[in-house]
């Protein structure tokens, strides 16, 4: 990897596409990098040896953004335990992550805050003796195998979650951000400490203590839709019919919502829920009624005088899936799009991981599974090329 990637620590992350050198090829170099940018990461790895012109796209800016636009939709899952990573399981054929490369992050004991855009978000931690030390918050891609170091954020870092809301320049390329670190503020409140990164300033440039509800939010699982980041919350009481709800936050006016689920929901004791993305633009909720073996997704919408509603879209049962006799004992929920046209509702039990797709049909066991009786949280993984930031190194090289 380190002879592949040579050129990588020198991106230029302000300027645009570059002339190609060195090579006989009667495309020209916008048209050629335009079509190499489709490819997904593991594919163009393995172009790098063909000639110099791949081996100069792969520290080309504008080249390894494009191919992160083109590349955006979900390759896998990270697997972590008690925040710490444990392995990625792709469901993409076409994407790969160097088995060192997890490696190095495992080793650092890092643990994971979040993944966006093929950018895994971590805080970094320094055992010595019993007493763990935060070094600070740090940006990989695992793919490239390359980090980069982000200034030190206001306030303690302590374990919590991040959500990444990525914004288009001119050319319809993803280069900057902005990075919501949530935190629980322990106490009688129950309060959050958020924390907003700014790319562009190169700065933390907000750090407020926020009333998201009386319930703790299950912070590694964040949906960002637009300008907005939605978290659910991961307590519920089903003896009391007292239910999750979900908040959401508006990077752009710092405004807080908490928006109560669907009435017709009825609570039991196993129920699950989840939330993601739909269609990349609106938000989803799934439920899971253990007394029925249903599944139902919804769908949030704006009513006409600027209130939020939910709609009902799909109700799939495990019965319909192929799934014979009682309902399974199902501990996870998450859907995911892995393509333009695929969209898979993904579920584990106790000892299998299965994936549903909505429009085809037809529920798939994924091989390679192990018992899911610890209740591992899986953070959605995208396989791109995107940097880290204007001062990434190579991890080998460290």
């Amino acid at each position: 990897m380190v002879d592949t990637l040579k050129n990588t620590c020198s991106v230029d992350l302000i300027g645009g596409p570059k002339k190609l050198r060195n090579r006989s090829c009667p495309l020209p170099d916008e048209v050629l990098a335009e079509i190499i940018s489709y490819l997904p990461a593991k594919a163009f790895f393995k172009l790098l040896p063909v000639c110099k012109t791949f081996r100069q796209l792969s520290s080309n800016s504008h080249f390894l953004l494009s191919q992160s636009r083109y590349n955006k939709t979900v390759s896998g899952f990270i697997i972590h335990s008690d925040n710490f990573l444990k392995s990625i399981i792709l469901i993409d054929p076409y994407a790969g992550v160097p088995s060192s490369n997890l490696e190095f992050i495992a080793d650092m004991e890092s643990i994971i805050l979040g993944s966006a855009g093929g950018l895994v978000f971590v805080l970094n931690q320094k055992y010595e003796r019993f007493d763990a030390t935060t070094t600070g918050i740090c940006v990989y891609n695992p793919a490239r195998g390359t980090r980069c170091w982000l200034p030190s954020p206001p306030g303690e870092c302590t374990p919590g979650g991040i959500a990444v809301r990525f914004m288009n320049d001119g050319d319809r390329v993803m280069k900057d951000y902005k990075l919501v670190y949530l935190t629980q503020t322990w106490g009688l409140s129950k309060s959050h400490h958020c924390r907003v990164y700014d790319s562009v300033a190169r700065a933390w440039t907000m750090d407020k203590e926020l009333d998201l509800g009386h319930q703790q939010l299950d912070l590694e699982d964040p949906v960002v839709c637009g300008d907005a980041v939605f978290w659910l919350s991961s307590e519920s009481k089903w003896y009391a019919r007292i239910g999750p709800y979900v908040v959401t936050f508006d990077v752009r006016e710092e405004r807080t919502q908490i928006i109560p689920l669907p009435s017709e929901i009825v609570i039991d004791f196993f129920a699950i829920f989840g939330i993601a993305k739909w269609e990349g633009k609106s938000l989803c909720l799934i439920h899971y009624s253990s007394s029925s073996g249903v599944i139902g997704l919804w769908l949030l919408k704006k009513t006409s005088d600027g209130a939020v509603e939910w709609v009902k879209m799909h109700e799939i049962s495990l019965s319909q899936m192929g799934f014979p006799g009682d309902p399974c004992f199902v501990n996870y929920v998450k859907l995911i799009e892995v393509s333009t046209t695929t969209t898979l509702l993904v579920f584990t039990t106790y000892d299998s991981m299965y994936s549903y797709n909505i429009k085809d049909g037809g529920a798939l066991k994924w091989q390679g599974c192990w018992g899911f009786a610890y209740s591992p949280k899986f953070i959605p993984y995208c396989n791109t090329l995107r940097p880290c930031g204007d001062r990434e190194e190579l991890l080998e090289a460290i």
